[in-house]
């Protein structure tokens, strides 16, 4: 393991203390199972990895137990953003605030060896360490106890707060008693998907790569009782494995991804699962190479959140176009294309809150039916 903190090594000094087991902030919440998962993971991680045995050592392990000691189960959410969705949700903190609320709830609070104050940037270096350290070690960021842990607290939280990262009114575009309709790489989405799709609508497949998410939004099925949706790990464009014969194909914001030849083998292989007179909807955007582009620019890349670059992937300037001219080649009709450029300055990719960047990028919607 190669981190400036955490070490593996077989002399460590342990992840967790009796400072950090007292859960102070854990047992104060109202969202018990989120915080059995938080201690859960962290009792794992606790025989993955420590601190090296010197006195800065020391020093970071006193200051993540406090962090520990007075942590909020939303913790476990935080996390997951950084590890598994840092690209749909970039800017994710500590919350400093919450801490210190719990902190002065602390009925026999431990000396730190700095005032509060001084340790929050400890911390929020800890706490960024300890998601990099998860995020950029396959062994970790596999391990299935880590992504059961962090997948079932993101389904407790959206279960518990309705508080969906990304909406998408694909019910209202779906007639009851339908063919069957799949979701393309829902991602996030898929929490809303879930929650809004009505009993008297077809089966809803939503496919996702990520075990992250397929166990996430499989656990939020469940609490949600929706016994017509579905859930499926499925790789696009190379190992899909459906097996239906969809009336509706969905795909929100993932062809971006793709290069063009990867883009032409989606549009086939979907036109192949589709029904006849099955549609094709489309909505994306090329707001990721437009941000690549402003990029270029070290002063524009600098602000940007750290690792976010690397999650974007390059596409041809004249993607929005070349996309729907590709529908068409591959055989569908095209009923709606619609773009709009748009404009807007936000802090959502920035590294510094309020710190806001000006972005223009094209967002568009193609609907596209093959023939009977």
């Amino acid at each position: 393991m190669t981190s400036p903190i955490f070490t593996d090594d077989k002399e460590r000094l342990p992840l967790l203390t009796d400072v950090g087991r007292a859960w102070q902030g854990l047992d104060r919440s109202s969202s018990p199972e989120m915080g059995v998962r938080l201690r859960e993971l962290l009792e794992h991680l606790n025989t993955c990895f420590g601190f090296t045995p010197t006195n800065e050592g020391k020093q970071h392990q006193a200051s993540f137990n406090l962090m520990l000691r007075y942590a909020y189960p939303e913790l476990t959410i935080d996390l997951a953003d950084r590890v598994y969705v840092q690209h749909e949700r970039p800017m994710v903190f500590l919350n400093q605030d919450h801490i210190e609320l719990n902190r002065n709830a602390d009925p026999d609070p431990p000396e730190p060896s700095k005032s509060m104050g001084d340790l929050g940037p400890d911390m929020e270096t800890l706490f960024r360490e300890l998601a990099e350290t998860l995020k950029n070690h396959k062994a970790l960021r596999e391990d299935p106890v880590v992504v059961r842990m962090l997948a079932e607290s993101y389904s407790y939280y959206m279960a518990l707060t309705k508080n969906f990262p990304w909406e998408d009114p694909l019910k209202d575009q779906i007639p009851p008693g339908t063919a069957p309709v799949l979701d393309v790489a829902t991602g996030l989405t898929g929490f809303s998907l879930i929650h809004d799709w009505p009993a008297s609508h077809p089966v809803l497949v939503l496919a996702d790569s990520m075990p992250f998410i397929v166990e996430g939004l499989t656990h939020f099925k469940n609490l949600m009782g929706r016994r017509n949706v579905e859930i499926l790990q499925a790789e696009f464009p190379e190992s899909p494995g459906v097996s239906y014969k969809f009336g509706t194909i969905h795909v929100s914001k993932f062809l971006h991804h793709l290069q063009r030849n990867e883009r032409k083998q989606f549009l086939g292989w979907a036109q192949n699962q589709l029904a006849p007179g099955g549609q094709l909807s489309i909505i994306d955007t090329d707001l990721e190479n437009r941000i690549l582009m402003e990029a270029e620019d070290l002063d524009y890349a600098n602000k940007l959140m750290p690792g976010y670059l690397e999650t974007l992937v390059k596409i041809e300037e004249r993607f929005c176009h070349n996309l729907v001219d590709d529908v068409r080649e591959v055989g569908y009709a095209v009923h709606h294309f619609d773009f709009h450029e748009y404009h807007d300055e936000t802090d959502a990719y920035s590294h510094y809150p309020g710190d806001d960047l000006p972005i223009k990028f094209l967002g568009f919607e193609i609907l596209a039916q093959k023939s009977s």
